[in-house]
């Protein structure tokens, strides 16, 4: 189990450069729960993506954005690798986790 702060600063290092590669992060505690997703783990933090109902305003139960997730996948390995950290694609939920080095 990684060190209590050391996961802390981690948590603020990762939010802070996905900042500075412009992204958005969603406040955890938005109604929604969608947008970029910035959470911490025991072990790890991890950074995910929640659509917004305004990509499909159908509703379709099966639109999966698989093709956005992928991308958006990719983006997050890339300017995490590049920014030095420790990165895992988490292929069952579609995160990326950052692990402590």
């Amino acid at each position: 189990m990684a060190d209590e702060t050391a996961l802390q600063n981690l948590f603020e290092d990762v939010c802070q450069t996905l900042a500075h590669a412009g992204f958005d992060i969603a406040s955890t505690n938005a109604d929604d729960r969608t947008g970029l997703r910035v959470h911490r783990e025991p072990d790890a933090v991890s950074v995910g993506w929640v659509p917004t109902g305004e990509l499909d305003p159908a509703g379709r139960r099966d639109a999966d954005y698989e093709g956005i997730r992928t991308a958006l996948r990719q983006a997050l390995l890339e300017i995490l690798t590049q920014a030095g950290y420790a990165v895992q694609a988490d292929r069952s939920n579609g995160e990326v986790r950052v692990m402590p080095t």
